[in-house]
């Protein structure tokens, strides 16, 4: 059950909010767009929950105020004037009611009964036989490749290539011929003409991982190739007619980056046709069985599933999988073959995951060896110490924490609390 709701501008136009986010900005992409100039290209987003209406700030340059109040995220449970800019809007949430989650618990190899599972799958089953671009959002290890694959593989360009460009990792100065392609002779070290990702993908899915980290510089070079659906490579003189659908993924804010000219907000637009936001394994641990099951069943162990099962429910009640689906995948592929032999997946586990299996455990386990104890007794002392002074140097600001460390804030919050760190 949802409230969902309406938003009203100050011309007293208004437009339905649901459970699918709602952006407001400047940007001529988003859903509701103000020609205000102290409006952020991507401003906030506004979207149906449980209790009301989430308005959450896209890293906006000049925020966003409910009332007095400067708020990053709030829940609206009553018609209430949202401040953004010189303009304000009118959030009036409406009823609950129920919504439509969809019925499937899986999408090609991806599984999951929850209902925030069977909502992304429901929207993947619309939109993969469209031609329509779209981005994947969720934490490192969700598995926004395999979206993306299933995506392409449930499409009519099934038969044609996938290919995969991870941004995060092009070197700048290739960055243009690994895109785009080259002549012979174009640079140094450009020994024959080479047909780049966008002519490789062509007729099929190019997927972009990592999106938030393609370089500034070859943003708008890229926007224009989809747009007008041609390539020049570097060094050529004549362009290329492509046939190419998009795909991309990020674990970045990117609202946040356009906001602070990071990002182009056209491009941005142009490839968030669709939105599909991936949650972390933490937010569905009623999945866990039914991915355990899928896990053993690819490994040729599908009547080991059970014992897993047991074993991760026993052992790693608490732990919350901060390696989301692929740390889970690969605790149980280590179960699955190892289920035959009593005592081997505790052994391998405290070794491979370090002191993770035993900490979510009701009851300490003997150490196998003198070597696994050290291991573990060294992490643990690594790790309190490493917190205690990253907790002193942001003077127990958790938000700090994580920028100081890379890490996602609840990974810091956990961390915390397993060492009893206050701030």
């Amino acid at each position: 059950m949802v409230r969902g709701g309406v938003v009203r501008t100050a011309d007293g136009a208004t437009h339905p909010i649901d459970v699918d986010p709602v952006v407001v900005g400047r940007d001529a992409g988003a859903q509701i767009v103000l020609a205000d100039p102290e409006v952020s290209s991507a401003h906030l987003e506004l979207r149906a929950v449980t209790e009301g209406i989430l308005v959450r700030d896209l890293g906006s340059t000049n925020g966003t105020f409910v009332g007095p109040l400067r708020v990053h995220e709030a829940v609206v449970r009553t018609a209430t004037a949202v401040t953004l800019g010189h303009t304000t809007l009118t959030v009036e949430p409406s009823g609950e009611r129920r919504v439509d989650v969809g019925w499937s618990d899986g999408f090609g190899p991806l599984v999951g009964r929850s209902p925030r599972m069977r909502r992304v799958f429901s929207v993947l089953e619309r939109i993969a036989p469209t031609p329509l671009s779209v981005l994947i959002l969720g934490e490192t290890g969700t598995g926004k490749e395999m979206v993306a694959k299933a995506i392409h593989e449930a499409s009519p360009r099934k038969d044609r290539p996938f290919v995969v460009v991870d941004c995060g990792s092009i070197p700048p100065t290739l960055a243009e011929s690994i895109l785009f392609g080259h002549e012979k002779g174009a640079f140094t070290g450009a020994d024959q003409r080479r047909k780049g990702a966008l002519a490789d993908a062509d007729g099929g899915t190019l997927f972009l991982d990592e999106l938030g980290e393609l370089p500034l510089d070859l943003q708008p070079k890229l926007l224009r190739a989809l747009s007008e659906r041609q390539v020049k490579r570097v060094g050529g003189s004549a362009f290329e007619p492509i046939d190419v659908r998009v795909l991309a993924a990020t674990r970045r804010d990117i609202s946040a980056e356009m906001n602070a000219g990071r990002f182009r907000s056209d491009l941005y637009f142009r490839i968030a046709q669709v939105r599909v936001e991936l949650p972390p394994l933490r937010e569905r641990p009623g999945d866990i069985a039914q991915l355990v099951e899928a896990v053993c069943k690819r490994a040729g162990k599908a009547e080991h599933a059970a014992a897993v099962v047991g074993w991760i429910q026993q052992n790693l009640a608490l732990h919350d999988w901060p390696g989301n689906v692929r740390e889970l995948v690969n605790v149980a592929s280590v179960a699955a073959m190892l289920a035959d032999t009593p005592g081997a997946i505790d052994d391998v586990l405290a070794l491979t995951r370090g002191d993770a299996a035993s900490e979510g455990s009701a009851s300490s386990r003997a150490p196998i060896t003198a070597f696994a104890e050290a291991k573990r007794q060294a992490l643990i002392d690594f790790e309190r110490s490493y917190f205690t002074t990253l907790n002193q140097s942001a003077s127990g600001n958790v938000s700090e924490m994580a920028r100081q460390s890379g890490m996602e804030r609840h990974h810091v919050r956990a961390y915390l609390r397993k060492h009893k760190i206050s701030g």
